[in-house]
């Protein structure tokens, strides 16, 4: 007997097996594959929520104090934003270690040290994964 005589026979007494076989393995598959594909939407959108949070940080770090703008340049940057994402900044001044307004100088006729925040949050992935997901980033300006 050659193999081809073989795999003849074999596929001949088979019959419906490799259909049985296959629809008991199709429903775990599919799963597998949507978990991948919701992993991979949380990864790619928590990256383009740090390139919103790094695009407002760049604008303050470069002189801007105009939260609003700061704002508005993350929201700009924020590619494919989902419906849930929020973006804000703020602003915290401190003398001496102490809340301080960010308008008047300190005590010691210095400036207060600025520190802005730079919150995105939104809810990443859908389908069988979700995940609610924050990106923060704080700066020193002055």
């Amino acid at each position: 007997m050659n193999i081809s005589e073989n795999l003849n026979r074999l596929w001949r007494r088979a019959g419906g097996n490799a259909a049985v076989e296959f629809a008991l393995i199709l429903p775990v598959l599919s799963t597998i594959v949507i978990t991948v594909a919701d992993v991979s939407s949380i990864a790619v959108g928590t990256s383009e929520m740090q390139t919103a949070v790094r695009a407002s940080v760049q604008y303050l770090m470069n002189g801007g104090t105009n939260t609003t703008t700061a704002q508005t340049m993350a929201t700009n940057a924020w590619n494919n934003e989902p419906g849930s994402g929020t973006v804000s900044v703020t602003e915290a001044c401190y003398c001496s270690g102490a809340s301080h307004s960010c308008t008047t100088l300190c005590g010691d006729n210095t400036s207060p040290q600025a520190y802005y925040a730079v919150i995105a949050s939104a809810t990443l992935g859908g389908n069988i994964i979700s995940r609610a997901q924050t990106v923060t980033e704080t700066v020193r300006t002055k």
